[in-house]
């Protein structure tokens, strides 16, 4: 009798045991779940709170310490971010998305070196990532890596073929390239996932002047002039493009009001002056040029080198067409 009932205490003890246990857990889990909820709203010091208590409760868990250095990221605490990443890499050293958390730190506080060790490590642990080729890629262009950033947001875009902002910087940096063509065709796909996002839809209109194909620039600048009035650009190239489809009265017009939003522009200046000379209005276009050349005073002996080396490439185009 008295094994029996001994066994019988003992089976309780276990019972016991494992209710505590799973209570245990699902405690901190309660906490972590409660702490996601307020990090969705961004109310991120009740988050914090909520996933320190999940770390009290249970502190073996990597991803609560990784979203609590989530939350003191979002809030501008790198220090106390860049803490809490590295407990979650002290638990699981496998998780990368910490190793990118550090790397958007170290971006953020503009420790360019240490961010891109940072995704280096991270795409070493998870190389189907599309976000860290995204963020080298960003460091590239900020460095003026033309060639390195295109190969980033390339493998970026390869990962994830719908990354919108992958493909519109892929644009931006072939058209800085010259690669107009190359151009044209990542804004046009990225104008298949946001049709009217501005810098897109500017950029595919300048890409297409670039290329001389005047009636498909003027078209999408309207589109462009619609999303925002008040855009230089827009105002500047629409002009470009009327003029190279033969409408001067038009281009005259769409750049006066380019310089009505940007009135200290020398290339404006510049450009108008040389519209008001094919209109025949060479007053007008006299006080373009000075004005062109008080602000900028070296502005029209660059303009002029630049044509001396165009016209080496294609001699059959005219003086006029060239410096427009």
């Amino acid at each position: 009798m008295r094994r029996i009932g001994l066994k019988v205490v003992l089976l309780s003890l276990s019972v016991l045991l494992v209710f505590a246990a799973e209570a245990y857990c699902a405690s901190s889990k309660t906490c972590y779940l409660e702490g996601n909820k307020y990090f969705s709203i961004k109310k991120y010091d009740r988050a914090i709170a909520k996933y320190r208590e999940a770390i009290r409760i249970n502190p073996k868990i990597s991803r609560y310490y990784y979203k609590l250095a989530e939350a003191y990221r979002l809030k501008d605490s790198g220090d106390e971010a860049v803490t809490y990443y590295w407990k979650t890499i002290k638990i699981n050293p496998k998780y990368y998305s910490a190793y990118e958390g550090l790397g958007e730190v170290s971006f953020e506080r503009g420790d360019r070196e240490d961010a891109v060790k940072y995704y280096r490590k991270a795409i070493d642990r998870c190389s189907t990532d599309s976000k860290d080729h995204f963020f080298l890629g960003r460091i590239c262009d900020i460095e003026g890596d033309t060639d390195g950033a295109i190969s980033e947001y390339e493998k970026a875009i390869k990962i994830r073929p719908g990354y919108f902002d992958a493909l519109s910087n892929l644009a931006a940096n072939y058209a800085r390239k010259g690669d107009f063509k190359k151009a044209v065709s990542c804004y046009v796909k990225a104008r298949k996932i946001r049709p009217y996002e501005e810098r897109v839809v500017v950029g595919l209109g300048i890409a297409y002047i670039n290329l001389r194909e005047f009636d498909k620039a003027r078209k999408i600048l309207l589109i462009a002039l619609r999303i925002n009035l008040f855009n230089r650009d827009t105002r500047f190239y629409l002009g470009r493009a009327y003029y190279g489809t033969g409408n001067l009265d038009h281009a005259i017009k769409q750049t006066e009001k380019a310089l009505e939003i940007d009135p200290d522009n020398p290339e404006t200046h510049f450009i108008l002056g040389l519209y008001y000379d094919k209109k025949g209005w060479p007053d007008m276009a006299v006080a373009e040029y000075r004005e062109t050349q008080r602000l900028d005073p070296d502005y029209i002996m660059r303009r002029m080198e630049g044509l001396e080396r165009k016209m080496k490439k294609n001699s059959e185009q005219n003086r006029g067409d060239d410096l427009i």
